[in-house]
């Protein structure tokens, strides 16, 4: 029997799904691990601990007949960590934990990431096989908490806990550890996971990407619906800047994982935006003095993006492989200008530079993303139709090509905890459905894995959640053309 100190485990949508023989995993069984948990768990290994990363999705799409009790059986462990970062993954994370106290009673479960810390009072009060949870930043407090149970002592300083003492009672320590650097962790010890080759192949078959690379911690912005925003982190971690990795150290990350796994692309786990062209011209230009043969997936998240670095994105990655995405939500300049008014000034899209990017997209031969989204906050039907039409003039103008690198994409949305729409729902028009923890593990329960994020927690004025669900997949469907010819053949050229 293997023994560890800590195992990680990273939840499913839901356990134990009728998938069948011949059921197809997709992006809703989110296979993707937080680029956290890596940090963290090579941060304990550091220390002596023994250490070990366990990707439920991932065993299941690699055998379907694998059962985490069986596998839990035949190990012995002390502490068990399970992220609850993305909310689709609520009632997975429960349900693991409750597999881990049967098979170990004695053992420790702590959750962490975004969503366990915005619920970190519901889930110790109604969930008693969670221990603990960890908020915010995660390293530094996960050591803490193992040294602490492993000398039998009091839990009261070790930072960002949330638990429950001796008496049953829940105690909440402040959040008094906001990483300052990211320099001294590791995001590249991937020997710690379990069948980690086939994680790299699995990620970009099902999700179509190879490898999440964190260049920094925060955001200074606020969309609507993202949790990962200026206002959320500093709720949620008592984040109130942003932090980015050494450029060279990010280089370094790269060359681990392409030498070990030979991954063709990686996604960069920031955006970029005008306050930080300098970092990311940096960084492409180490890319290129490396010579490193990679493709790259970036995000913009706010405009303008100049055509200067579309030539710096071009000379830096292979083209089969990269992309650049932008979320707009919708064409609506009306929509965006309400959005600037509520909760974040830079929240604009003009169409002038949505063209100009379209252009240079063109002109470089690089995938443009353009992200839509019916059911955004004062969305009316006729802005939904010109969304519509939009999506419909780049199916007629690039849809038809191989070499036209427009993508139209478009998901309905989950609004997050702790983001602005989220905490303040009335003032978006929005009807907040499923407010408490145990009203999200129910319904993330009963909802089946898709292609889509399919669980809708909301309705506006305009849309009832499942007129929202029924539209997205109508766009979904009437941009298809631009996803299937986009990319499937390319010129010989860089």
């Amino acid at each position: 029997m293997k023994n560890y100190d800590i195992i990680f485990i990273h939840p499913p949508r839901v356990l134990n799904p009728d998938y069948g023989k011949n059921t197809k995993f997709n992006r809703g069984t989110f296979i993707f691990i937080p680029m956290g948990v890596f940090a963290i768990a090579d941060f304990l290994e550091k220390e002596g601990f023994g250490v070990k990363i366990i990707n439920y999705p991932l065993e299941q799409y690699l055998n379907r007949n694998w059962n985490l009790s069986d596998f839990l059986k035949n190990i012995d462990f002390g502490i068990c960590g399970i992220d609850l970062h993305w909310i689709h993954n609520a009632h997975g994370a429960i349900e693991v934990a409750k597999i881990v106290k049967k098979i170990n009673p004695n053992a420790k479960v702590v959750l962490g990431g975004y969503s366990a810390s915005y619920y970190h009072y519901q889930i110790l009060k109604y969930y008693k096989n969670v221990d603990a949870i960890i908020r915010g930043d995660g390293e530094v407090p996960f050591l803490k908490f193992v040294q602490k149970i492993n000398q039998n002592q009091p839990l009261d300083s070790v930072p960002n806990l949330s638990y429950r003492d001796s008496d049953n009672n829940i105690k909440v320590n402040p959040i008094s550890y906001v990483a300052k650097n990211l320099d001294n962790l590791n995001f590249t010890n991937i020997s710690l996971l379990n069948n980690a080759k086939q994680y790299f192949e699995s990620s970009r078959k099902i999700m179509g990407i190879s490898f999440n690379l964190p260049i920094g911690r925060g955001c200074p912005f606020n969309c609507p619906f993202c949790a990962g925003g200026q206002r959320a982190q500093l709720k949620i971690s008592g984040r109130n800047n942003v932090i980015l990795r050494n450029p060279e150290k990010v280089i370094e990350d790269i060359n681990i994982i392409l030498n070990k796994f030979k991954i063709p692309s990686v996604f960069f786990g920031h955006g970029t935006y005008p306050a930080n062209f300098k970092y990311w011209k940096n960084l492409f230009w180490l890319i290129q003095k490396e010579n490193i043969d990679i493709g790259g997936d970036l995000e913009i998240w706010r405009l303008p993006f100049p055509k200067e670095m579309w030539k710096i994105f071009y000379k830096t990655f292979t083209r089969r492989y990269s992309s650049i995405s932008i979320s707009p939500r919708t064409m609506s300049a009306r929509v965006h200008q309400k959005i600037t008014e509520i909760c974040d000034p830079t929240f604009r899209f003009p169409k002038t530079q949505i063209n100009d990017l379209i252009k240079n997209a063109n002109l470089f031969r690089m995938t443009l993303r353009i992200w839509l989204t019916v059911g955004f906050p004062f969305q009316t039907r006729i802005d939904v139709l010109k969304d519509f039409n939009f999506g419909l003039k780049c199916v007629l103008k690039y849809g038809k090509s191989n070499f036209k690198p427009i993508t139209v994409m478009n998901e309905p949305y989950y609004i997050f905890p702790g983001s602005p729409v989220h905490e303040a729902p009335k003032k978006f028009g929005i009807n907040l459905k499923f407010n408490s923890f145990p009203e999200v593990v129910e319904v993330f329960k009963r909802a089946k894995i898709s292609h889509f994020y399919n669980v809708i927690n909301y309705d506006t004025k305009n849309f009832y959640g499942n007129s929202i669900r029924i539209a997205n997949m109508l766009l979904l469907l009437s941009t298809a053309p631009t996803l299937l010819t986009t990319g499937s053949k390319y010129p010989k050229m860089r």
